[in-house]
C-alpha cells in the first residue's frame, strides 16, 4: 500500500490546532507549512507521472510547477501558482530562522493546501 499524500495536508492541521506546547509553536507551525507544501507537491507530481517522460534529477519542484503553469487549462495553471505560493512558504519555514511564523500564516498555507488539493482531485477526474 503506497503512502497517501492527502495525510500530510491533514497532519498540518492537527499541528495548528493542538499546539500543546508553547515553547514548540514556531517548530509546530513550521512543520504544518512545510506539510501542506509537500502533501500537495507530491500529489502533483504524480499526477504528471503518466504524462511526463523524463523528469529531471534536479529542480523537480521548479519542474513540477512549471508543468503546470505552461498547461492550457486555467486550472492548472492556478495549480501552478499555489504552488509556487506554496513553496515559497515552504522555503522561508524550513530554512529562514529569523522568519516569524504565527497561526494565522500557517493556516493560510493550510487553506491554501486544501483548495489546491480540491482541484487537482478535479483534474484527476478529467
Amino acid at each position: 500500500m503506497s503512502f497517501d499524500w492527502k495525510l500530510y495536508v491533514e497532519l498540518s492541521e492537527e499541528l495548528i490546532k493542538h499546539q500543546k506546547t508553547p515553547s514548540l509553536q514556531d517548530a509546530y507551525l513550521r512543520s504544518a507549512i512545510s506539510r501542506s507544501y509537500y502533501g500537495v507537491f507530491c500529489i502533483a507530481r504524480n499526477l504528471l507521472i503518466p504524462k511526463t517522460v523524463f523528469f529531471p534529477k534536479e529542480d523537480i519542484h521548479k519542474f513540477v510547477r512549471e508543468q503546470f503553469n505552461l498547461a492550457v487549462s486555467r486550472k492548472e495553471k492556478q495549480i501552478g501558482a499555489k504552488l509556487g505560493r506554496l513553496w515559497t512558504e515552504r522555503k522561508a519555514a524550513d530554512y529562514e530562522e529569523d522568519e516569524m511564523f504565527n497561526d494565522e500564516r500557517a493556516k493560510t498555507s493550510y487553506k491554501m493546501a486544501v483548495d489546491t488539493l480540491n482541484l487537482l482531485q478535479e483534474l484527476s477526474k478529467a
